[in-house]
């Protein structure tokens, strides 16, 4: 090899080790916002896309090390003056993962019916997505929480989920609710069960793991039953054997097990009204239906999940 070939890949070797990797540009994106407004017959009807950009961090299960994620929500409705809440509506998301060099590789996506949406916190962790249907004429808002680990739809409830958290565990959690059948939904869960009074379902961070339909006693009026029943149900979790539940519990028997089948020795408690209340053991992760305790006549029975 001659002096100057030698010289050559000497310095291009001593370049490669002495310079820092190039990092990546800065993310960025843009997105517009679209209204048209028209007129016919004196009434007012507007469509509209409003879009816009967040950007999250969470930890997965099993690691201390945050993911950011960028989120595109894109809200759209159509609104008459003539029509008490809109016509239509869907909250559609995109997100993407922000790598620790500045790379940007797709995420999850996912869409559905619904109002408005935003990032949620659940145990303080920014994991989730929540979608809001506003009620109308008596019907309670639907919370539809979608997982932004997995995208997929988690659960849907009215009010507020109950959280059952292992301490020490990485970040073991489990979500649990109940959706009644007077709260805002398009679920065909209640076409199948027209004498459903709500569905119950329990999941975990990425993924819903059991569904139940919960139904009144066949002796009495569906109406009638309302009529008793209809109100905003409480839900939390409590120790197996007493203590008041709670919305965000934690199980400290399992205290550092990472185990899931551990999670056992807790109650899901649903409080329609004093009269109505309903108890569902967990026992090895799982709502254990078969020895809920129901009030008179009431049944649950499991649901599949797709």
């Amino acid at each position: 090899m001659s002096a100057r070939l030698l010289l050559t890949a000497s310095l291009a070797g001593f370049l490669s080790f002495s310079l820092p990797a190039l990092a990546q540009g800065p993310v960025s994106d843009s997105a517009t916002s679209e209204v048209k407004i028209t007129v016919k017959d004196g009434v007012f009807e507007v469509d509209s896309t409003n879009r816009r950009f967040t950007v999250v961090q969470y930890w997965p299960e099993g690691s201390a090390d945050f993911v950011h994620m960028l989120l595109k929500e894109e809200m759209a409705s159509v609104e008459r003056d003539d029509s008490e809440g809109p016509v239509k509506s869907n909250v559609a998301i995109s997100t993407w993962k922000i790598g620790a060099d500045g790379s940007r590789k797709p995420g999850p996506s996912f869409s559905l019916t619904g109002d408005s949406g935003a990032p949620a916190g659940l145990a303080g962790n920014d994991a989730f997505y929540r979608i809001i249907e506003y009620g109308c004429c008596g019907a309670l808002d639907r919370s539809s929480f979608f997982s932004l680990e997995s995208g997929k739809l988690l659960l849907a409830v009215s009010g507020e989920p109950a959280t059952l958290e292992v301490p020490n565990s990485e970040g073991i959690m489990r979500e649990a609710g109940v959706l009644p059948s007077w709260a805002a939904d398009r679920d065909t869960s209640f076409l199948k069960f027209p004498d459903a009074v709500a569905i119950v379902t329990y999941a975990d961070r990425t993924h819903m793991l059991q569904r139940a339909v919960l139904k009144g006693p066949a002796d009495k009026s569906y109406d009638d039953l309302l009529n008793e029943i209809m109100s905003e149900p409480v839900v939390g979790f409590h120790k197996a054997g007493g203590g008041d539940a709670e919305t965000q519990f934690t199980l400290w028997s399992a205290d550092g097990k990472k185990d899931p089948a551990k999670i056992t020795d807790a109650v899901f408690s649903i409080v329609f009204t004093p009269d109505y209340k309903v108890e569902i053991p967990v026992v090895a992760d799982k709502l254990d239906f078969a020895h809920a305790t129901l009030p008179k006549g009431f049944t649950l029975e499991a649901l599949p999940l797709n």
